[in-house]
């Protein structure tokens, strides 16, 4: 691999904190009142903790986030489309997204579907993944990939404790790690 007669393709499956102090470190995180990403902490001239979100000094984003690879190959993501732009709980709906490869070298992509559930009863993970598929890219071409999502597994528990999909919008984001989400399309359940 490090002479490149290998094209590495794996992706992460945790996330990799920059030390242990920024633990947890997890891409699926609950939505709260707090402070976005950019609430940094510090460690003073004078001694003082200034703590930031989470209590982390530093960041608290990971070195390595979930989805994370490394490739040879450079992959650009474009047309980005569902085959339902409305559902129902009970649909499977498919992501389309158009795959090019602009490098001179043949590599593989793990592309990676996560799904927002813009607006919902209880607190839910920001994102979730959904969905991926691993496919082949030769060098300088293009490739369409499918990925199929069950509108069923956007489920969440609900104030009574029922599995419920609620009806509203949800925003289905395709990418290549967690953090590096390259298109978006949006269906709405009903």
């Amino acid at each position: 691999m490090l002479f490149g007669d290998v094209n590495p393709s794996g992706k992460l499956a945790v996330s990799v904190p920059h030390d242990v102090g920024s633990l947890p470190v997890f891409y699926d995180y609950l939505n709260s009142g707090r402070g976005g990403s950019s609430d940094k902490g510090q460690i003073l001239d004078n001694g003082t903790l200034v703590f930031g979100h989470q209590y982390v000094l530093g960041t608290p984003q990971p070195l390595y986030e979930f989805g994370y690879g490394l490739s040879y190959s450079n992959f650009t993501y474009s047309d980005v489309k569902l085959s339902h732009s409305m559902a129902s709980a009970t649909d499977t709906i498919s992501a389309s997204v158009r795959i090019t490869n602009n490098s001179p070298i043949d590599g593989k992509e793990v592309v990676q579907v996560y799904v927002q559930d813009v607006i919902s009863s209880v607190v839910v993970p920001n994102i979730q993944l959904k969905g991926f598929k691993k496919v082949l890219v030769k060098a300088g071409e293009t490739v369409a990939v499918d990925v199929e999502l069950k509108v069923s597994d956007w489920a969440l528990w609900d104030l009574r404790m029922r599995e419920v999909v609620e009806p509203g919008k949800f925003l289905v984001y395709v990418g290549s790690s967690s953090r590096d989400l390259r298109r978006n399309a949006t269906v709405v359940v009903s």
